[in-house]
């Protein structure tokens, strides 16, 4: 298994922004299980997935810099999800979304757009 495979990459980015606010919500977890049934994985890399699941990760745990350029927008946009499931927007994860961003070098007016699309 590839730390390089792109659905493993933004499966970490959607943890990690779960985890944003130090807590891992039903409904996150839930939406990122959800997420990992349905990706093109094989068993052991689902179970890997699943185990990212019961520890905090972090932006600084992804190699984010690995995440393919036409992938970006759509992580980005599934992380904004992941942090709405709950129907609670922390702070910690506003701040984790402005980190995103930047990181994936999603301009502010695509960023803009990516959150109207989704809703917030």
């Amino acid at each position: 298994m590839t730390s390089d495979n792109p659905v493993l990459l933004a499966i970490k980015v959607w943890i990690a922004a779960a985890w944003a606010d130090g807590m891992l919500a039903p409904a996150e977890e839930a939406s990122i299980n959800a997420a990992i049934g349905i990706a093109k994985l094989s068993d052991a890399e689902r179970e890997a997935a699943r185990g990212w699941l019961k520890n905090k990760l972090s932006l600084d745990d992804i190699h984010l810099s690995k995440i393919p350029g036409d992938d970006r927008a759509g992580i980005y946009a599934a992380a904004l999800s992941v942090v709405a499931v709950d129907e609670q927007v922390a702070a910690a994860e506003v701040k984790f979304l402005e980190r995103l961003q930047k990181a994936l070098h999603i301009d502010a007016k695509a960023a803009e757009e990516i959150r109207k699309r989704a809703g917030g």
